[in-house]
């Protein structure tokens, strides 16, 4: 081989390794900086906080602080897309609710990122419960009695949803096809707005996360008649799963968790996935994450991209039987 040619390839090769993230540094090092973490809501919200949580618990076993950076917008788009186009090192990450990655595909065909290509699993850090709400005043005091009331008054019950083409918006036209019942639905931006409505009989109905009724279904301001969850909750064990009902197809715990760049090397997902495994023993986490009404749960690389697959063909075959697909 003649010496220019030598060069030149010692040159292809370079050029190579320089552009990869396994060649910029060795995985085995890896963090050596500390860690972005985008999440795709603004600050205060349920997966901000949950975010906030178990990365301060992570990072004296990544031995790195974690940065949690707040970029809402799009329906949990905008900062999701930034996470897709950042540089596959280890050093961006995504944490988020199955929305941006499983259910917003089905409706925005035109996104500036590919879920299913744009993205590795790394781990779910929580599961946050959901529970079927409604205003006192409204005179029923379980499911069977809503569905009752619902058929006898066809699109006169008024039901939130935080957001149209949203995980509980779904759910919610689960309900309708599976009781065989008309509502009227009430898109929020935000739950907030929704819970003062309830509270004020504004609203008859939603399907909300825990910690912001908890006080006002303990006072009785608002009535839980149902918990989307697996088994029933801890914080209101007289509240029958929607499966005890005779509802299993409702059954739903939002997961909220992390994810990186597709091409982040393998070895930096391992170091990863292992530093949140440790969080699974971590009681004072686990306390703490109660208290937001949440459940610690940590699911590695694998089983996290079988659930994100699941749920991606679940949501799918929700908008596509209720005709939703032209919503957005």
């Amino acid at each position: 081989m003649s010496i220019p040619s030598t060069l030149s390839h010692l040159t292809v090769v370079l050029a190579l390794c320089l552009g990869s993230p396994a060649c910029a540094e060795d995985a085995s090092a890896y963090p050596t900086k500390p860690v972005r973490v985008i999440v795709p809501v603004g600050a205060g919200a349920g997966i901000d906080t949950a975010a906030r949580v178990t990365a301060e618990a992570v990072e004296k076993h990544l031995g790195q602080r974690i940065i949690i950076e707040n970029k809402p917008g799009a329906g949990l788009r905008i900062g999701t897309a930034q996470v897709a186009k950042s540089p596959p090192d280890g050093y961006t990450l995504l944490f988020t609710s199955p929305s941006p990655i499983a259910v917003v595909e089905h409706f925005s065909p035109n996104l500036d990122y590919v879920p299913a290509r744009d993205f590795r699993p790394v781990a779910i850090g929580v599961y946050q419960p959901v529970l079927f709400i409604v205003r006192p005043s409204l005179g029923v005091k379980s499911i069977a009695e809503f569905v009752a009331y619902a058929k006898s008054n066809p699109g006169k019950i008024s039901f939130g949803i935080q957001g149209l083409g949203g995980e509980m918006h779904l759910m919610v036209e689960v309900f309708k096809k599976s009781a065989g019942i008309n509502l009227t639905l009430v898109p929020y931006n935000a739950a907030a707005q929704a819970i003062v409505d309830l509270l004020g009989d504004r609203l008859d109905a939603m399907q909300l996360v825990i910690p912001p009724i908890k006080g006002h279904v303990d006072a009785g301001r608002l009535r839980a008649l149902a918990t989307l969850n697996a088994k029933r909750v801890p914080q209101f064990p007289d509240v029958p799963t929607m499966s005890e009902v005779g509802m299993p197809e409702m059954t739903n715990a939002i997961w909220f968790g992390y994810l990186a760049p597709a091409k982040t090397p393998q070895a930096v997902i391992d170091k990863l996935a292992r530093a949140f495994g440790q969080l699974q023993s971590d009681s004072a986490l686990a306390m703490r994450i109660a208290e937001m009404g949440a459940v610690l749960s940590i699911v590695g690389p694998v089983e996290f991209a079988r659930i994100i697959d699941d749920d991606r063909r679940r949501y799918g075959r929700i908008v596509a039987e209720s005709n939703l697909d032209k919503l957005n």
